[in-house]
């Protein structure tokens, strides 16, 4: 057993700090900011940004060198599960898990929006951080999911009749949940139900479109963030009415297995651009976010190519997590020896990407999310570096992808007073990194250095917690 200390937050330094010398990325833009500065923290804050050797001088400011680095704010996954209920069947430790979270930190990730799980673990992570035991992201949280009367996973909230919604959402609100996530068996009636309270209370409501919502009536009625781009294809198709309906004839085909090869193809061969545009508008319109989470599609897509290439990082994953993530166990690995199935997830995945780009190219504002937890190979930390890159890959500038990353996460959680920018009176949660990211987002896996509410963590240090994690978690 290895020392506490070296998963726990450091305490804060006494002194005050100054990162001298840096390029500014200014996320909200785009572009770097002229010339080089200085950036002066005290108590957890950013006490003033100033150009390199100007007039300004503060004594009791202890100097760190920022020569030839690029700082921008902290990054946050918007769309993460640390206490992922799918998991909860390979029952996982608390201290297992516990050994997530600073991962999200050592790899620059500085705040979560938790998707689903316990309140109770994200209110005992909560309690940690603030007596400096565990080094943990702000976490931003929606406890269980709010399903159907038979719900999809363990620890949701199934409900039968929309007389519940009121007692069901006031009981979360007080337990500490931040907003509310709806899930895809959700009954139609139940729904509505739902966004009306919320609304009625000023309480955020997310998640999946359920199977019988458009994604435009969830714009409509108030969803705040629609997840994964779940039941896009079917509002725009040209067979939207069919797919509605049920209205599907799958002539001879009796297997599970083959009806949805059929149908994933019928969807795709049967979008329709002109429905998506407009989809689109109505998003603009309500001011709906998106969370793609690519990365994670492409990870189950090509799953085998990614295993390998994975490899190093799977060191940094708790035993249960990672027999999770085999095809043995892990329910969104089957059919991997059926070449057809495959290949529909590749052509998913495909216009997946078409999708992001138009939404990039439409003004529709994006979040970065990895579905981090039970959906294999989506990794603390590392994962927001990859779906960054998959936003990149799908037609975005490394610009406009950062930007989901930054300022797009404290925009949409109205927390822009305090996140999102290199700005005197923000959190001081920010990255160093050793070369340009609006040149290439690769160098976002060069860490010099992330500071978590104004406290310091050196590369040496992260990498001697990383190895710290893997040797914990070696067999």
């Amino acid at each position: 057993m290895l020392l506490p200390w070296l998963f726990a937050a450091l305490k804060a330094p006494a002194q005050q700090r100054v990162l001298q010398n840096v390029q500014i990325v200014d996320v909200q833009r785009g572009v770097l900011l002229p010339g080089t500065h200085d950036v002066y923290i005290s108590s957890g804050k950013i006490f003033k940004v100033a150009n390199h050797r100007s007039d300004f001088a503060h004594t009791g400011f202890d100097p760190v060198d920022g020569s030839g680095q690029y700082l921008i704010p902290g990054l946050w996954d918007m769309h993460a599960h640390p206490d992922d209920p799918e998991l909860w069947r390979m029952q996982p430790t608390a201290s297992q898990r516990d050994l997530l979270l600073p991962q999200f930190v050592l790899n620059g990730v500085t705040g979560i929006r938790d998707m689903g799980g316990s309140m109770v673990e994200v209110n005992r992570w909560r309690q940690l951080d603030k007596e400096q035991q565990l080094l943990v992201p702000k976490i931003l949280a929606c406890g269980p999911l709010l399903d159907g009367p038979d719900p999809m996973w363990d620890g949701s909230v199934g409900i039968d009749n929309p007389s519940r919604v009121t007692h069901i959402v006031d009981s979360l609100k007080t337990a500490g949940a931040d907003f509310l996530k709806v899930y895809s068996l959700l009954p139609r009636d139940i729904y509505l139900e739902l966004a009306q309270y919320a609304a009625e209370i000023n309480l955020p409501l997310v998640g999946h479109v359920p199977f019988t919502v458009r994604p435009s009536e969830a714009a409509e009625t108030g969803m705040k963030s629609q997840e994964h781009l779940l039941e896009i294809l079917k509002e725009c198709s040209s067979r939207s009415e069919d797919f509605i309906s049920g209205n599907i004839d799958y002539g001879d085909l009796e297997s599970g297995l083959a009806r949805y090869i059929y149908r994933q193809q019928l969807l795709i061969n049967s979008f329709d651009s002109l429905k998506f545009k407009q989809l689109l508008s109505t998003f603009r319109e309500y001011h709906t976010w998106i969370t793609p989470t690519l990365s994670m599609w492409y990870k189950n897509a090509w799953y085998e190519q990614e295993w390998l290439g994975d490899s190093s990082n799977l060191r940094y994953i708790p035993a249960y997590m990672r027999k999770y993530w085999t095809p043995e166990v892990n329910d969104h690995l089957k059919y991997r020896d059926h070449p057809p199935f495959i290949e529909t997830k590749k052509e998913l995945y495909r216009i997946y990407q078409y999708m992001v780009k138009e939404m990039a190219q439409a003004g529709i504002p994006l979040l970065c999310g990895t579905d981090m937890g039970a959906n294999p190979l989506c990794f603390p930390g590392i994962g927001v570096h990859n779906e960054l890159r998959a936003l990149v890959a799908a037609g975005l500038t490394p610009a406009q992808a950062l930007k989901t990353a930054t300022w797009n996460p404290a925009a949409f959680l109205k927390l822009e007073d305090h996140y999102g920018s290199v700005l005197p009176g923000k959190v001081a949660d920010l990255v160093l990194l050793n070369s340009n990211p609006l040149q290439d987002l690769q160098w976002l896996t060069q860490i010099s250095m992330v500071i978590q509410n104004g406290i310091f963590y050196h590369s040496q240090e992260i990498a001697a917690r990383k190895e710290a994690i893997m040797l914990e978690l070696a067999p």
